[in-house]
């Protein structure tokens, strides 16, 4: 038997088959990448949930100016920050500072101005030699000023000493002060 072959069908075959392998046979596509990038800047919160409080403070005999004591207290306030950060925890003068932001002087008052004010200073550590905690400064432990942070993502808690001076005789009452606690970086 002989078969006829027609020029444009064999054409379109070839065209099909050329058409069908090229799809089915291509590798061809689209390649691109993803960058994915966290940014993570200086940080710090503080946690100063903590009070301070004088207990006792009596004037007529273990705080009295001859022969009596300071009264101490202390206080834990609690920091973090990211790991990296330069950091330096600083408190200020309280509600009536004096002096200077490196060593401010603090006191206590009532409500009611003619009871006066008491005075107290914050430190950075306890005894007699301790240095006054205040704001700025290099950060060290025996310079005046602020108290510089160990940055390492763990929290840092910070004890503050405080004094009240003995030899204050005020009418009795509640003496408060608020000190500003901040952390630069």
């Amino acid at each position: 038997m002989k078969s006829k072959f027609n020029q444009s069908n064999i054409k379109v075959a070839i065209a099909s088959a050329v058409i069908v392998g090229s799809v089915s046979l291509s590798t061809a596509g689209y390649a691109a990448t993803l960058t994915v990038n966290a940014i993570i800047g200086e940080s710090c919160a503080i946690d100063a949930s903590s009070t301070m409080n004088f207990s006792n403070y009596n004037a007529a005999t273990t705080h009295n100016a001859l022969t009596g004591v300071d009264l101490t207290s202390t206080a834990t306030v609690g920091s973090l920050c990211n790991t990296g950060t330069t950091a330096m925890f600083n408190l200020d003068g309280g509600v009536r500072p004096g002096g200077t932001s490196l060593a401010p002087t603090r006191s206590l008052a009532t409500s009611t101005s003619s009871d006066g004010t008491m005075n107290y200073q914050l430190y950075k550590a306890s005894g007699e030699a301790a240095v006054i905690f205040g704001a700025g400064g290099t950060g060290g432990v025996t310079d005046q000023g602020g108290l510089s942070l160990i940055a390492d993502g763990t929290s840092n808690d910070v004890t503050i000493y405080g004094v009240l001076l003995k030899g204050q005789t005020n009418p009795q009452g509640t003496y408060t002060d608020t000190v500003n606690i901040t952390i630069t970086y």
